[in-house]
């Protein structure tokens, strides 16, 4: 529309040249210039009208992009460090330590326990977390959340829970719940190829729970 408009106004001006130079009577002449000018003034007003639309227009699309930039960022998952806590309405984490091991070991060593040792050619990324129920009911330990790796930008690897005993080291997670307002010892375990931990490739986990997702880089 504006270039439309543009267009019109060197029409008129060159028509208004014309009738000008053709010798016509003077009165018909001026009612004619008068008539062009009229309709000058008028496409004018329609083009500074159009400019300051497209204006507009420009600064509610930068706005726009703006908002979609900011959202970007607001969706990026959280990232978190060794020592952080995890707090939702169901639940508090806490990271006490993440580690890549050929033996998964519980606290205690004296006497009788079990412990996880990798698979020759495997090794094993070791989360440790602390898990307190903020809920009113109990809360399964295989419902706390998941845990992935992603290792070297696209190799991906699942882990299981494992909770922690007092008397065996560890016990299964679909057997074991956390009452309310109690806390329990969970670790998850990631089964690898040993590669993960003798290459220097990136890897990174992220833990899903509660609909939301945070990110831990281990390198």
């Amino acid at each position: 529309m504006k270039k439309t408009s543009i267009l019109l106004i060197i029409i008129l001006c060159i028509g208004l040249a014309g009738c000008t130079s053709e010798g016509k009577d003077a009165t018909g002449s001026s009612e004619q210039l008068s008539e062009l000018q009229k309709k000058v003034s008028v496409l004018e007003k329609e083009n500074m009208e159009l400019k300051e639309q497209i204006e507009k227009l420009k600064g509610s699309d930068a706005a726009e992009d703006t908002k979609a930039v900011a959202g970007e960022v607001a969706d990026k998952p959280a990232g978190l460090k060794a020592g952080d806590k995890i707090t939702t309405d169901n639940m508090e984490i806490k990271i006490k330590k993440v580690e890549l091991t050929y033996d998964v070991l519980p606290d205690k060593t004296n006497g009788v326990y079990t412990h996880y040792a990798a698979d020759s050619g495997e090794v094993y990324i070791h989360v440790d977390v602390d898990v307190k129920n903020l809920q009113k009911q109990v809360l399964p330990c295989d419902e706390i959340m998941t845990v992935e790796a992603n290792y070297n930008n696209g190799y991906i690897y699942d882990a299981f829970a494992v909770p922690e005993d007092s008397l065996t080291g560890f016990t299964y997670a679909n057997i074991t719940a956390i009452d309310p307002l109690q806390t329990k010892g969970i670790r998850y375990l990631i089964s690898c190829p040993q590669e993960v931990d003798k290459e220097k490739n990136p890897l990174v986990l992220t833990f899903k729970l509660d609909k939301q997702e945070y990110m831990y880089t281990i390198r």
